[in-house]
C-alpha cells in the first residue's frame, strides 16, 4: 500500500482542509506559483536570520506546492522534507520540487503534524507558513515538532506575506483577479495572546519561544532544549 494512501485514512477535523479536493489544490498552486511567489524567498531569508539553521534536516509541515521548502534550499544546504496531508496538493508539491531541479535535496512526504512520519529527534529545523489554522490541537502538534526536534533544533511557524509592500502588491492582485480576500494589517501581542501560548507551549514542553508579530505576518518561532550536534 502507498504511504499517501496509509496516512489518508488518519483523521482529520477541519472542515475547510476536507474540502481541499482536487480542483481546490490547483487552484491553490496558480494563487502559490503565481501571485504568492514573491513571498517564499523574502520569508526564507527570515527564517535563516531568525533561527540560524543552515545545514542538516528541515520538515515543512503543512508544505502545499513545496514553494517555502524551494525557496530555503535555494539559500541553505538544508536538506528537506516537504509534508502534507492532501495527496493532491502534495502531488503538485513533486512537480514544483522536480521543475526546480530539486528532487535530491526535497522529497515530498504524506503526514499529519499530530502523528508525524518520522523518528525521534531527526530534524534541525521545522517550518510552516499558513498550515496551523488547519491543526485540530496545537498543544498535541507542539508536542509531536518537539518530539522530532533534536536537541538544539528550531522552529518557525505562523503566517504572513512577508512584508507590508508584498502583502499590499498581493492584496491587489487578488482583488485584481476577483478573490474576495484581502490581509488584514498584522495585530500587536495582546496579553490575551500571550497568555495563550504560554498555555500551548507549556503543554508541549517549550521553554525557549519568541512570539512575533510585525510587517513579516505572525510567527512563533522555538527551540528545544539542548545542545545542538
Amino acid at each position: 500500500m502507498k504511504s499517501e494512501e496509509k496516512m489518508g485514512r488518519i483523521g482529520w477535523n477541519s472542515k475547510t482542509y476536507r474540502k481541499f479536493d482536487e480542483k481546490r489544490a490547483g487552484e491553490y498552486l496558480v494563487i502559490a506559483n503565481e501571485v504568492f511567489a514573491p513571498l517564499y524567498p523574502v520569508i526564507a531569508q527570515q527564517i535563516l536570520d531568525r533561527c540560524r539553521v543552515s545545514a542538516g534536516l528541515c520538515i515543512d509541515v503543512g508544505c502545499g506546492p513545496a514553494n517555502l521548502a524551494i525557496a530555503l534550499a535555494k539559500i541553505t544546504s538544508l536538506n528537506f522534507c516537504a509534508m502534507d496531508f492532501s495527496p493532491h496538493i502534495l502531488e503538485l508539491g513533486r512537480e514544483n520540487i522536480i521543475r526546480e531541479g530539486l528532487t535530491d535535496r526535497v522529497t515530498a512526504v504524506a503526514g499529519d503534524v499530530h502523528r508525524m512520519p518520522f523518528a525521534d529527534g531527526v530534524a534541525s529545523l521545522i517550518i510552516s507558513r499558513g498550515s496551523m489554522r488547519f491543526w485540530r490541537n496545537r498543544p498535541a502538534a507542539f508536542r509531536e515538532m518537539r518530539r522530532v526536534l533534536k536537541p538544539g533544533g528550531r522552529g518557525y511557524v505562523g503566517g504572513g506575506l512577508g512584508s507590508r509592500e508584498l502583502a499590499d502588491e498581493i492584496n491587489r492582485e487578488m482583488i485584481r483577479r476577483g478573490a474576495d480576500w484581502k490581509n488584514k494589517p498584522t495585530p500587536e501581542i495582546r496579553k490575551k495572546d500571550k497568555a495563550e501560548w504560554a498555555e500551548i507551549m507549556g503543554k508541549a514542553r517549550f521553554t525557549r519561544y519568541e512570539l512575533i508579530r510585525d510587517d513579516s505576518g505572525s510567527w512563533i518561532c522555538f527551540e528545544k532544549e539542548g545542545e545542538r550536534s
